[in-house]
């Protein structure tokens, strides 16, 4: 992997003449103190490798939330301003002098992570392990929830015209879901169990069953999550959330169906409950991915476990999926994912995109902020 300049990743510290018609260069900000705001930031500079976008979508990930709301998710804490977002789509208005791949006027998918390059996970392929890896909306590092970014070209994936802007903002998630569903390679005909009917859980079910799973378990607690799920064909189970681990288990293995106990489970809800639930749910000798963000301390029966060899894999965000997963999208290889997106915001209102994300009653799946002009 060739080296990655680092002069303006963020697109804050540079500052260059505004780009001709552009409109203010507004951002989205989260603090230590729990605050979001919108705030004007210079136009970005960039560098020789870099690309100046303009955002044009950006989706609202659940650590977008757990940042602004907690502060914090496990060690990464939120200690001075940040700007949010990492889900994002634009459009290329400027390269640098050593950009060849990219020409102003594309379209393209922001891979939001910009590793060193030179550790021996880069240098290896997992790059998402790289301990210097700037990656957007990760404290120290500002995320891509603003009008107009610098970022390398290197990290920049140009979309088919048939694209949208809101379809390529899904290139995130997805790429999530295939670099969990990579780690565990389900088999044809392998039963497994998806805990939560999230965009990232809505993805790894359908990434589950591209690879030839079945049949697939989909659950959560809304109703309206559940009903997404049976649209794509899946099958589902309602959470009642004052049932006990050992009843949840029951009932997930008797929705499975009989000779059906799920091998595999993607736990993408993060809940203790529910991961818990999962570990008396899956078959023995079974592993159960960890994709959804946990509270820093989670209480496992290690013994249960152990006497059932049953296994729990993390899975850090991605590695080597974006070029794979903008060509899936733009094949529509997974149908129709256009409804996963249920509500849009323009930029300027971008705090009450967040705030609708927080109200369960609005039945939000994937809440994208957006700017056409």
């Amino acid at each position: 992997m060739p080296s990655v300049a680092h002069t303006s990743t963020n697109g804050v510290n540079g500052a260059a003449p505004a780009p001709k018609g552009a409109k203010p260069n507004i951002a989205i900000y989260t603090s230590a103190a729990h605050e979001l705001y919108q705030k004007e930031i210079p136009y970005p500079e960039i560098g020789p490798d870099e690309c100046l976008v303009h955002v044009r979508c950006t989706g609202i990930c659940a650590s977008d939330v757990h940042f602004w709301r907690s502060g914090c998710i496990g060690d990464m804490v939120v200690r001075k301003d940040m700007i949010l977002g990492h889900e994002s789509a634009g459009e290329v208005l400027a390269v640098g002098e050593h950009v060849t791949t990219i020409k102003p006027g594309d379209r393209v998918a922001i891979e939001p992570g910009v590793p060193c390059a030179a550790c021996k996970h880069c240098v290896g392929g997992r790059y998402n392990l790289c301990p210097e890896v700037k990656f957007a909306a990760t404290p120290p590092t500002d995320g891509t929830l603003r009008r107009y970014l610098a970022h390398p070209a290197q990290y920049l994936f140009p979309i088919p015209d048939n694209m949208t802007y809101a379809q390529a903002a899904l290139v995130e998630p997805f790429s999530v879901a295939l670099a969990s569903v990579d780690k565990c390679n389900p088999r044809v005909g392998q039963p497994v169990y998806v805990a939560g009917a999230g965009p990232v859980g809505l993805a790894t079910a359908l990434c589950v069953r591209a690879a030839g799973a079945s049949p697939i378990l989909v659950s959560d607690l809304e109703e309206s999550r559940l009903e997404q799920a049976r649209q794509l064909g899946f099958k589902t189970l309602k959470v009642d959330p004052k049932m006990g681990r050992d009843d949840l288990a029951r009932e997930i293995r008797a929705a499975m169906g009989e000779r059906c106990t799920p091998e595999i489970v993607f736990e993408c809800t993060g809940a203790q409950s529910s991961i818990q639930s999962a570990i008396y749910a899956v078959e023995d000798g079974g592993n159960i991915l960890q994709v959804g963000c946990s509270k820093p301390e989670v209480e496992l029966p290690l013994a249960a476990m152990a006497f059932r060899e049953v296994n729990i894999v993390t899975t850090l965000r991605y590695h080597s999926t974006w070029e794979k997963m903008v060509r899936l999208l733009g094949d529509k290889f997974f149908g129709d994912v256009d409804h996963l997106v249920t509500h849009t915001f323009p930029l300027e209102r971008a705090e009450d995109a967040f705030k609708l994300w927080l109200d369960r009653s609005a039945n939000a799946i994937k809440v994208q902020i957006v700017d056409e002009s």
